[in-house]
């Protein structure tokens, strides 16, 4: 029964997972060609979407995951009445609260962007304020749907998102840039596809709601809470999920913030401040992004409902289950992910944003380097904080899902109070300068992920041990790197071009190496068992292939 409870979570997860992966293939696919032509108006539209992104997380980071965990609390106990006037209370805060948070980035948008020193962002803020209000009334939705372990419609809904931002948004900056207009006329443009493709996922969501059976819970009509009951639980967890989650993007909008003040506080001019930015915003985020938010983010999202539902039912061993689980296979996937992009990382942009791009930035010493050097370096030291950044997102949900919401919001406040000091600290190092923005990251979420095991131990959850989650894995993990690095020294001997081709065949063929090696070495030091390998997608086959091998023993309890 376990193991099928389990399977059921891996489902969700995986389902999220593919989406998620589509959607940020598609983002990536939205980044390249955009950059391309219009890489000068880039600064322009990565400080309007983080502002807009920032906006976005405080007005819908909380009263989702609330949502999400009442709703299956209340499934769990067949209060049918319960779960309908949740979502409908959801429905009404989420529209106000998205209501006025639109009217503020719309009306406040000159002063946002002097505050900032992006001063041509204010036609892109205004253009992406709407869709605070679209995306509101989405996640509201979203959540009441995963509440009730339905993860297909918000799959469908951000490919749809994602597909608009690319055919919408591309497509009508690319005719700003052929008309001839300035970077942030084509920055509003291009922004303007995730407003079309918010609105017609808001759109999907709603028609689905209302008339999908699937949405419409099957439950008995006893024991509902009365409407101020249930307010109160859920501004009770969605306030510090909210603060939680908000001042865990604060990294982004610190980098807004801080990054382009303190170059020039340094001594860097204006123009060179504005390209470091834009190197490392455009190309190094996004890609250090792309790993955990599509493999592992989905992990913490179905991880939610699923203890709470445990808990709800008083089951704690089912609960402890998904706690071990989710903390198992976040580790095993986001270690591997961290050392080869650590590995990769030149190569990996060079594929997608070209070796050659945009003009030669001097630094202080006189040196030119060129906006790739920035990247790669920076995308390096982000690639580390993977593992933190994937296990923070895990622990966090643990605690929102054992009732403690107010914990990771301690956790995640000192983590950004410590990222924004380690900005200031060394951003306006002229000897460290940009790198200083990554490294502020990786402290952020290394203490924050410290605090949230200190808190689960304090709690009395007994979370994997530290030497059977990262011992054996990281050892692989190492391991793998370093034949990752070595298969990319030996195909540099053979392919001296620094061409996108060139990189694909030495990305492709040193990741590959280094994804074999990952996996050989698990099994040699048995840092896998056949039970977790039963969760992956096509589990089964490879568990007995493995035990029939003898590569691989029977865990006890599992199904051969």
């Amino acid at each position: 029964m376990a193991q099928k409870s389990e399977k059921s979570f891996l489902v969700e997860a995986s389902i999220i997972s593919l989406s998620n992966f589509a959607v940020k293939i598609i983002g990536v696919l939205f980044s390249i060609p955009l950059s391309n032509f219009m890489y000068g108006g880039m600064e322009v539209f990565n400080a309007a979407y983080s502002v807009y992104a920032m906006l976005y997380m405080i007005s819908t980071a909380g009263l989702p995951v609330a949502t999400s965990r009442l709703v299956a609390a209340s499934a769990k106990r067949g209060r049918a009445n319960e779960v309908k006037r949740t979502f409908k209370l959801c429905l009404l805060l989420f529209g106000i609260i998205g209501f006025v948070f639109s009217v503020v980035m719309f009306v406040f948008a000159d002063k946002i962007a002097v505050w900032t020193k992006h001063y041509d962002s204010v036609y892109a803020m205004r253009v992406i304020a709407p869709t605070l209000f679209f995306v509101c009334v989405v996640s509201a939705i979203r959540g009441y749907l995963q509440g009730l372990r339905n993860m297909v419609p918000t799959a469908v809904s951000q490919f749809i998102e994602a597909f608009c931002k690319l055919s919408f948004g591309l497509g009508l900056a690319y005719w700003s840039n052929l008309r001839g207009d300035a970077p942030a006329v084509q920055a509003a443009y291009a922004v303007s596809g995730i407003t079309v493709g918010m609105f017609l996922g808001m759109i999907y969501l709603v028609v689905y709601s209302r008339f999908s059976r699937k949405a419409q819970p099957v439950l008995s009509d006893e024991g509902s809470d009365s409407t101020r009951s249930i307010a109160k639980k859920l501004i009770a967890v969605a306030l510090p999920v909210t603060i939680t989650s908000s001042a865990l993007y604060l990294s982004h909008f610190a980098d807004t913030v801080i990054i382009k003040k303190a170059l020039v506080y340094v001594g860097y001019t204006d123009e060179i401040a504005g390209k470091m930015y834009t190197a490392y915003t455009t190309m190094a985020t996004k890609l250090a992004d792309l790993l955990p938010s599509t493999f592992v983010f989905p992990i913490a999202v179905s991880i939610l409902p699923a203890v709470s539902g445990a808990l709800a039912a008083k089951n704690k061993k089912e609960a402890e289950g998904y706690i071990n689980s989710s903390m198992r296979i976040s580790g095993l996937i986001a270690l591997p992910c961290a050392a080869l992009l650590f590995v990769l990382s030149r190569s990996a942009i060079a594929v997608l944003f070209g070796s050659n791009r945009g003009e030669g930035i001097e630094l202080m010493d006189g040196s030119v380097v060129m906006p790739i050097d920035i990247a790669a370096k920076g995308l390096s030291i982000l690639a580390v904080g993977i593992f933190f950044i994937s296990l923070v997102s895990t622990t966090n949900a643990l605690l929102q899902a054992l009732g403690k919401a107010h914990l990771p919001m301690i956790s995640v406040s000192a983590g950004a109070l410590c990222l924004i000091i380690t900005d200031l600290l060394l951003v306006t190092n002229e000897h460290i300068y940009i790198y200083g923005a990554p490294i502020g990251t990786l402290v952020c979420y290394i203490v924050t992920y410290s605090l949230n095991t200190f808190f689960l131990k304090r709690l009395g959850v007994r979370p994997v041990s530290p030497l059977s989650l990262f011992a054996k894995p990281m050892l692989s993990a190492l391991v793998a790197g370093g034949g990752c690095f070595a298969v990319y020294v030996l195909t540099g001997l053979v392919i001296v071009s620094e061409g996108r081709l060139a990189h694909l065949i030495r990305l492709g063929v040193s990741g590959v190496a280094g994804v074999a090696v990952y996996a050989a070495v698990l099994l040699l030091v048995r840092g896998i068992t056949d039970k977790e390998v039963r969760l992956l997608p096509m589990g089964g086959r490879i568990a007995n292939f493995l035990i029939r091998r003898r590569l691989m023993k029977i865990t006890e309890g599992s199904d051969e």
